[in-house]
């Protein structure tokens, strides 16, 4: 047998309190060794230090790289008798907490996604099981992100096979200037309405629900202290969970007039008047404790995921039945994207759950006064300012919702598109082949946007024949024939690395003195790993340079002169284009209503096909079956004779 122990430095099950008894890692492997184990690894994420101060381990205990887990596990795994692994690694909620507060160096070094090389496969988040990789709805279908203030600075996700992933080193995330900000809010709100305060007949019961790691418990302190500044009763019960970003939080606060009134800490079901739901997804799931038609509801409606979103790749937030699902039972609801307008105006969704504070307030929800609730967080001690500004945009939001629009501009993000969407109105079928025709003549040339086209066009032409023929087969279609045509290989990941969006993109994150480095696994150079999968190198900034001159060797693409056209990877991806454009006129041919169904199936099926490399190859093998079986019906076969390339020459 093999014991793995986690040493994380914190009691994870409370919130990362430090452990009682001196568990440290010489302690716990000479305890291990001393009771007879037969060998004990050390796996850590900072073996170096370790190597440099040996002295202080004993010496029958091996020293390894987090990287080294698997092939560790595998090869204890054959060993006899009874075995161990000393996982050290620094609770990633109490480093991200310690950071904050200066009691960690925070490293300069942040991770990127570039978006339009990003497939959205999913590999970053099945290597790092990290939530702060969040979905990014785009143009091109859905993409990864990484969320910069949950960000852990890990970096384990950068693991994921794909070449979208940057490091920045130096500079720091794009920021307004606190002190102009500073200085709106207060010309903002400086002649707001003094916020009513309404009369307590009977204890009110609020109910506050989020997610771990973004202040709820705060909220709830700060309501607590500002009832007692105003020598009211008041008690708070915390349900905290495990200590991770994005587990489920949720405070019982009761304020009443005089302690006295106050008999029990826990709302009961079906007791809860005013609900702060800081996260909707946490909040819906409290719904039994709703006074059904009578509970004052205030929600943020920020899409977080959930954990499952880690697993599922194809998992879809349902925001609509979410935040629906609150609405429907309460007698007043209220709701903003909380994170949205925190993050363009302070850079850090963290100051979301203080403008909900502050926009409750201003609407007469909250049964302590707006004095009462600065001074708590005064007392509270931590990051002040900020935290009152970010309390007085939410009391402004509440009443002045345009002067806040008017202060997002100088730090609004980036707008993308959601699929579907184009100018502000749902996007028609030939806007879509429009689009993505113009996306494929830069990829390649006119004339093989032109195949694109021709095939497209005969497929919505045999779609408006149909009853209601709407044109929402035609733009699935459209998706999947780009994406398989459109494939990313070395010339098109130089092209996205070097265009306009890219440093657009650099420029509306991160200020300052910063440089890139990009990790990639390029053909001839990267090497396989112990299980035989070829890993990631880190290429400097240098080459930024070579991009450029590369992207320019997409004259050559399929040609016989395309040194990369040759591999397996390559050929596969032609011929898989060949495939989905045949297919788009087989079913062009064929189609009526009694197929429709299935002619929808089959043509949104490339769209799963997604990835580089071996990532890509598993994706393209789970759904070869169903391809197969769905071309069938329509009198079509899965050929795999010849190269089946497309014109690709200009």
């Amino acid at each position: 047998i093999t014991y793995k122990i986690l040493l994380n430095d914190a009691v994870a099950m409370t919130g990362g309190q430090p452990a009682d008894g001196e568990v440290t890692v010489p302690t716990l492997s000479r305890q291990l060794l001393a009771e007879g184990v037969g060998r004990v690894c050390l796996v850590s994420e900072n073996p170096d230090f370790w190597r440099n101060n040996r002295s202080e381990l004993p010496a029958g205990l091996e020293i390894h790289s987090r990287d080294d887990l698997d092939g560790i596990q595998r090869e204890l795994r054959d060993t006899a008798g009874v075995t161990a692994i000393i996982y050290e690694q620094v609770c990633a909620a109490e480093k991200r907490r310690r950071r904050k507060k200066g009691l960690m160096v925070d490293p300069a070094k942040r991770l990127l996604i570039n978006h339009r090389v990003c497939e959205g496969c999913g590999d970053c988040s099945v290597q790092s099981s990290c939530i702060a990789v969040e979905p990014l709805e785009t143009e091109f279908g859905r993409k990864r992100q990484v969320n910069q203030s949950s960000c852990n600075k890990d970096m384990r996700c950068a693991d994921g096979f794909c070449p979208s992933f940057v490091t920045v080193e130096g500079g720091e995330l794009k920021k307004p200037e606190l002190n102009t900000l500073a200085a709106a809010i207060d010309s903002a709100s400086s002649d707001l309405p003094a916020a009513p305060l309404p009369q307590l007949a009977q204890p009110l019961n609020i109910l506050v629900a989020g997610i771990g790691g973004s202040g709820v418990l705060t909220v709830a302190a700060l309501l607590g202290m500002a009832a007692h500044l105003e020598e009211k009763g008041s008690t708070t019960l915390y349900f905290t969970g495990l200590s991770q970003k994005n587990g489920a939080v949720v405070a019982h606060v009761k304020v009443a007039n005089a302690p006295e009134e106050i008999t029990t800490a826990r709302i009961r079901d079906g007791a809860a008047e005013l609900l702060l739901g800081c996260d909707m997804v946490t909040a819906a799931g409290q719904r039994n404790k709703f006074a059904t038609g009578e509970i004052r509801a205030l929600v943020n409606t920020a899409e977080v995921p959930v954990a499952a979103f880690v697993r599922n790749n194809e998992l879809a937030f349902p925001a609509d039945a979410t935040a629906g699902s609150i609405a429907s039972v309460a007698g007043e609801y209220f709701a903003f994207d909380a994170n949205r307008y925190a993050e363009a105006l302070f850079g850090d969704s963290v100051a979301a759950n203080l403008m909900i504070l502050g926009y409750a307030c201003q609407r007469g929800l909250l049964p302590v006064s707006q004095s009462a609730l600065e001074r708590a967080v005064e007392l509270n001690g931590v990051a002040v300012e900020n935290n009152l500004r970010a309390f007085r945009a939410g009391r402004l939001l509440a009443v002045k919702p345009r002067a806040v629009e008017q202060l997002l501009s100088p730090a609004e993000p980036v707008k993308i598109v959601e699929p579907g969407v184009y100018a502000g109105s749902v996007e028609g079928a030939e806007e879509t082949i429009a689009r993505l025709a113009k996306e494929l003549t830069a990829y390649q040339s006119a004339r093989y946007a032109r195949q694109f086209v021709r095939a497209l066009q005969a497929l919505l032409r045999a779609e408006q024949k149909l009853t209601g023929g709407d044109g929402s087969l035609t733009r699935a279609a459209a998706q999947s024939l780009f994406k398989a045509m459109a494939y990313k290989d070395e010339y098109e990941v130089a092209r996205l690395y070097s265009g306009e969006e890219f440093r657009k993109q650099l420029r509306e994150t991160f200020s300052g003195d910063y440089r890139i480095k990009f990790l990639m696994a390029p053909p001839l150079i990267a090497r396989p790993d112990t299980r035989g999968k070829v890993r990631k190198i880190t290429l400097g900034p240098w080459l930024a340079k070579l991009l450029p001159v590369l992207a320019k060797g997409k004259a050559l693409r399929g040609t016989v002169f395309d040194i990369f056209g040759y591999t397996s990877e390559r050929r596969e991806e032609r011929r898989w284009a060949r495939q989905v454009r045949d297919a788009v006129l087989l079913v062009a041919a064929g189609l009526d209503e009694s197929n429709r169904e299935q002619a929808s199936m089959l043509l949104s099926l490339p769209q799963q096909v997604r990835g580089y490399g071996h990532v890509r190859a598993e994706k393209y093998a789970q759904v070869r079956g169903e391809w197969s079986r769905l071309l069938a019906g329509f009198g079509g076969g899965d050929s795999r004779q010849g190269e089946g390339v497309l014109a690709l020459d200009a």
